[in-house]
Order: structure tokens, then sequence, then C-alpha cells
């Protein structure tokens, strides 16, 4: 990590509660949080996206999330914009965890660079690489493409 880089701090949502997924971060990461170590287990299943969003962005956490759905919904693209988040999502959601864990690992150097980088953004991790997606965070328009 160079010296203009903030240390990386992660928070997993509850599309990455894999026990797998979430070891493997952990081994590469020392300071992740996961939406059941914030909220308890049970908790963590109700707690709306929205709050997440905004309490972890507020930690200064770059979210990891394996849906992307999530950036469908105009209320969750919102909070995103609200935040000032910083959102790494998985292209698929169906891919293997294996292949997960790769790709994660793969890319973690070119995340870590990301942490000097001031939100809202959503970076896509896919097979051919990470890539930002465009968001519109305009009043009134909240969209991502």
């Amino acid at each position: 990590m160079s010296g203009s880089e903030a240390p990386l701090r992660l928070f997993l949502d509850r599309s990455t509660q894999g026990r797998r997924f979430v070891d493997a971060v952990r081994e590469l990461v020392s300071d992740v949080e996961t939406i059941n170590d914030r909220y308890g287990t049970k908790p963590a299943e109700s707690v709306p996206d929205t709050t997440w969003i905004a309490e972890a962005s507020a930690d200064n956490r770059i979210l990891v999330g394996a849906d992307r759905n999530i950036l469908r919904n105009p209320l969750e693209r919102r909070a995103i914009c609200l935040a000032g988040a910083r959102y790494v999502v998985f292209g698929n959601n169906n891919i293997p965890m294996r292949t997960m864990i790769e790709r994660f690992e793969h890319h973690l150097p070119r995340i870590i660079e990301l942490t000097s980088v001031s939100g809202p953004w959503v970076y896509r991790i896919a097979q051919h690489g990470i890539e930002r997606l465009k968001l519109n965070c305009a009043p009134g328009t909240w969209g991502v493409r």
C-alpha cells in the first residue's frame, strides 16, 4: 500500500455471507466486517439495504456484494449516492464460490487502490476485469446504467 492510500476496510453484505467467501476475504484483508457481525445473524436478515449502505459507508468501508440487482432499486441507488458509498459488486451472484474467491483475490490490488477514491462509485468484478459502472447521482435520476 502506498502512502496515499487509506487502509482497506471492507463490509460484506448479505449476498456474500457464504462462510467460505468470508473466511477467504478475512485471510486476505485484516479489517472485514459482515452484515451479520454488525447487526447479528437474525436481525441482519431484515436490516434494509438503505440502512447498512449508509452506516457501513459512514464507517469508511468499501461495500462488497454479489447481487448487482441492488442497483436496480431507486431507493438503494439513492442511498449509495447520498452516503457517498464505495461499492464493489460481482457481475453475477450465481458464480461458484471458488470462482468468486479467485476473482476477489485477483482484483484485490485494484480494490486496494480504490481506497483513495472518494465515493459514490460502483465497480463490477467480472471475469475479464474490474470496471466502473456509470452511477448518476443527480437528484431525481438515481440511475445506474
